[in-house]
Parts: structure tokens; sequence; C-alpha cells
């Protein structure tokens, strides 16, 4: 165990602990000024424009968990299905996967161009002047979601595909003889038996888009005044361009407490969600 130990201590536990160690001092690029002890953590914490961020964070997360975790499973569920070409089409919808945020953020960012994108042209029959969604305080968080949505989702739609595919034909040949009709046998049958790998999926996710940074600094970079600015990206703009180390360090120590947190709730969920699904394997039986 203790190559594994090593590494995780290496890549995790050190950083985090170097991290922690520099949000206590007053920082000069990269060099440590004076011990200010917590005195960063109280200016994140009366500064109204990091709030701001916090909150952009959990609308951001939640929005795109809103989406995503119904659009996997619909995914999953399809590609459950027997028909022709069924592998090509699996290819196809898991694509999105594959590709980096840096492509993802290239890629809408010219289809949603204001001057010479193909969405902004083809809704131009409806709308009149330019359609500026990333630009528009009103609508690019609701855009960056749906980015993120089109990259994520195929994660989602593995991990219940997989669980789907795990199911025990006589537990479904069980509820076909009871009569249950296919709706009734997947709200019933199914998806209480895939509900440990959705949840999976979701703490997975939370803590992937909590921590973001690259799709919204290619596609937006926080902007328009701010909207879409979240607390990953400000640590990012703390640390590498105003080289405020210890400034985004707290920041950074904060996001770390958040992920623990929704960690922790996930997990006590998952708990209580074993003895549901056994309870539910049991009266499939």
């Amino acid at each position: 165990m203790a190559p594994g130990i090593a590494l995780v201590f290496g890549v995790s536990f050190y950083p985090g602990f170097v991290g922690f160690t520099e949000s206590l001092y007053k920082t000069e690029y990269l060099r440590r000024v004076r011990f200010v002890g917590f005195t960063n953590y109280a200016a994140f914490f009366t500064d109204p424009r990091a709030w701001t961020n916090v909150r952009n964070s959990l609308t951001y997360a939640a929005g795109s968990l809103a989406i995503v975790i119904p659009l996997g499973l619909a995914v999953a569920a399809l590609l459950d299905q027997r028909f022709r070409f069924r592998g090509i089409l699996r290819a196809i919808l898991i694509l999105p996967w594959v590709v980096s945020q840096t492509i993802t953020a290239m890629l809408w960012s010219w289809l949603l161009n204001p001057q010479f994108g193909p969405l902004p042209y083809a809704l131009s029959v409806f709308v009149r002047g330019p359609l500026d969604v990333l630009g528009n305080s009103a609508t690019a968080m609701l855009v960056l979601i749906l980015m993120n949505v089109w990259e994520s989702y195929p994660y989602v739609a593995i991990l219940a595909l997989a669980a789907l595919q795990a199911i025990p034909p006589e537990v479904l040949e069980a509820a076909d003889v009871d009569g249950a009709t296919p709706w009734q046998r997947y709200a019933w049958i199914k998806l209480p038996l895939i509900a440990h790998a959705l949840l999976i999926a979701t703490i997975t996710l939370s803590l992937l888009y909590l921590n973001m940074v690259t799709l919204i600094f290619v596609s937006t970079g926080g902007g328009p005044l701010g909207t879409t600015e979240v607390l990953s990206l400000r640590v990012f703009q703390e640390a590498f361009s105003f080289w405020n180390i210890g400034t985004a360090s707290a920041s950074a120590m904060i996001i770390f407490a958040l992920n623990l947190l929704f960690s922790i709730c996930y997990i006590r969920v998952i708990r209580g969600d074993r003895d549901r699904v056994a309870l539910a394997r049991g009266k499939a039986a």
C-alpha cells in the first residue's frame, strides 16, 4: 500500500497543506511578506463580490445537475434498448465527454458568435439585431449551464447504462409475469436499482462543477459584469492574473470546505440508499 499512499499524499494532502499555509500569509507574487493569520478569510467573508462568486458557483452546479441527471438517464434508457446501429449511436452520444473543456468552449463560442455564428444567424429570422447570448447578463449563465450539460451528460449516461445492464434479467421477467407495465417496471424496479449509480454521478459531477475553470474562462472569462464569475475562476484569477497567492489560497480553502460539505451529505444519502436498494431487490425477488 505504500506507493498508493505516497501518491495520494503527494497529489492531495501535501498540496492542500501548502495551500492552507499560504492562506495564512500576505503575499507578493510568490513571496511571503508576513503572517496575517485568518485575515484573508475575514476579507473573503466581508467581500460582497466573494458572496456573488459563491452564489454563481452554486447556481452553476445546481443548474447543471438539474438538467444533466435526467438527460443522462434518458439517454441511458434509450441506449439500453435493442435496435439497429445502436453501437454507432452510443459512440456519437458519448463523444462530447472525450472533448476537452477548451474545445467545448471554443466550439460553442463559435456557434453562438453574434457576428458569424450559425445559431444566431438561424434565429435572426425571429429576433432582430445581433443575438449575443454569452454577452448578455440575463442569458450568459444559462448558456454556460447548457454548454456544460452538453459536455458532461455522457458521464451520467455511461454510469446509468452500466447499472441498467447489471440488473438481473430474472428480476425484470418476474415483473413481466406480475403484469407490470413498461413504465411501472422502470419506475419501481429499474430506477431504485440504479439509484446508487446516479448518486455516484451526482457526487462526482458536483465536485467537478464546483472546481471548473476552463470552460467558463475560455467562453466568458467571468463576464458580462461578473455574472458568470464563479468562485473557482476567482481563485484562478487571483493566483495567476493578480498574483495574490494568499488571497487565492484562502478562497481555494473555501471551495475545499464546500466540496467536503457536499461529499459528507452525499455519503450520508448513499448509506441510507443502500438499505432502500436492498429493500427494492427483496421486493423484486
